[in-house]
């Protein structure tokens, strides 16, 4: 066999071979041979037909049986004798064989692991950018929490949009009661969009004690066919009008949180520190993803196709996952896993590059965490999330992520190789500016 190999783009092989015409010979033999022994021809005791007869009745199917079969092992003959890291499927093209007395001739396209160094590494200029955190986002915080905790209670005053209106109803068509279309003291919250459209409209402004009949349409498309599209007369009658109260930003409230926030100045300090180590988990992701960006850019090399195509497909699987997760169905918005992995391609690459630059900087430097750097870490992170080091190491066991824990503390250690070889200036974002770059990137989003 001869096998001459030849690299063409994005990491792939082009291999011609040519297959002496005695293997497909001394195969077709072989399977002929079988074949003989099995077949069953009218007029002939099996296995005694004929090679003519044979040849008459399979000759085809064992031709195409012997010429797949010879195609195939030179394809993994020629990847093995040739050291072919191969991914993916062979591609066989452009196959002739013009008589049993030619040699096979064909073509065989490989995706292979890209060879691939990273020179340029060191020595570039990179900005921080660290969000500020100021008193208007504890605030905000702070609010968000009392919003939460706000309950409804009795109000004074007619009913309005966000409160609770507690209401007996009767609904009649043509003068008769409908017996699922009434309810007591129903607690129907005003905007929440769960009644038919109109109704909760029209209970705005009513006061306690007040009765009062509206007419809605119910919707055509409504499940109760008799009364899809019909006017229905509701008889209302107002009980009790509750609106959300939240609680007093005050010590006890401080408590009600967590119990080691013994006044309101704790819960404060708490949350500044927390959004501070939000803002330097954020601004080091940014940074980390720029240093690899501009790493991919100064160190240019090509990846398989089917690489990024198995990553945009996992890429479209976990956001299929996540519409599950929230109830909604893709197919609403006209997307599938094809459309979505599409959407995903250049992420998917960009992905997978960013794992390759940062496998040939460990391997380079050296960078591999030990137990001992495993285990600095788990006492890190259990100290951070007020675990001791042991429930830390149970949790970690008990979800299966003590391998995910150490691929954590791996890119770490790189992240602290890049920023220690690059030039890196911080610069503190204020809230003004972050809102303006917010405020930028929806109006670019909108006119895409």
């Amino acid at each position: 066999m001869k096998v001459t190999v030849a690299d063409k783009e994005k990491s792939q092989k082009e291999l011609s071979v040519e297959i002496p015409a005695q293997v497909y010979k001394d195969t077709f033999e072989k399977e002929f041979d079988k074949a003989a022994k099995t077949v069953k021809v009218a007029g002939f005791r099996q296995g005694k037909a004929p090679k003519d007869v044979v040849l008459k009745e399979k000759g085809h199917a064992i031709r195409v049986y012997a010429l797949e079969h010879v195609i195939n092992e030179a394809v993994k003959n020629a990847i093995e004798e040739n050291g072919i890291r191969a991914m993916g499927q062979p591609e066989v093209k452009d196959v002739k064989f013009e008589d049993d007395d030619s040699p096979i001739t064909f073509k065989v396209y490989v995706d292979v692991f890209p060879t691939y160094d990273i020179e340029k590494f060191s020595g570039f200029e990179f900005t921080k950018e660290i969000n500020s955190v100021e008193t208007a986002d504890v605030d905000n915080v702070l609010d968000n929490l009392l919003k939460r905790q706000a309950a409804f209670e009795p109000a004074e005053g007619p009913v309005e949009n966000g409160c609770v209106a507690v209401i007996d109803f009767e609904g009649k068509l043509n003068g008769e009661i409908i017996p699922q279309a009434c309810a007591k003291e129903y607690p129907l919250e005003i905007g929440s969009g769960n009644f038919i459209p109109g109704f909760e409209e029209q209970v705005i402004g009513m006061n306690k004690g007040e009765v009062k009949d509206i007419t809605v349409t119910f919707p055509e498309a409504y499940h109760e066919k008799s009364l899809a599209g019909q006017p229905v007369v509701f008889t209302i009658t107002l009980h009790e009008v509750k609106k959300k109260a939240a609680p007093a930003l005050d010590d006890a409230f401080a408590k009600s949180i967590n119990e080691k926030y013994e006044t309101v100045d704790a819960l404060k300090k708490a949350i500044e520190a927390d959004l501070k180590s939000e803002a330097e988990d954020l601004s080091k992701d940014a940074l980390y993803n720029a240093i690899l960006d501009k790493l991919i850019e100064e160190n240019p090399f090509d990846i398989p196709a089917v690489m990024v195509v198995e990553q945009a497909e996992k890429l479209a699987e976990q956001t299929l996952r996540q519409y599950s997760m929230y109830g909604m169905n893709p197919e609403q918005f006209g997307l599938n896993k094809k459309k979505l992995a599409e959407q995903h391609m250049a992420n998917a690459e960009r992905q997978i590059k960013s794992a390759l630059v940062i496998n040939k900087i460990s391997e380079k430097n050296n960078i591999n965490p030990t137990d001992e750097d495993v285990e600095k870490a788990i006492a890190e992170y259990a100290e951070k999330f007020e675990r001791s080091v042991d429930e830390f190491k149970k949790e970690l066991e008990q979800y299966g992520g003590i391998n995910s824990f150490r691929n954590t503390v791996f890119t770490n250690m790189v992240y602290d190789y890049l920023t220690a070889n690059n030039k890196i200036a911080e610069k503190v974002i204020s809230k003004a500016e972050r809102d303006a770059k917010i405020a930028e990137a929806s109006q670019a989003a909108k006119e895409a």
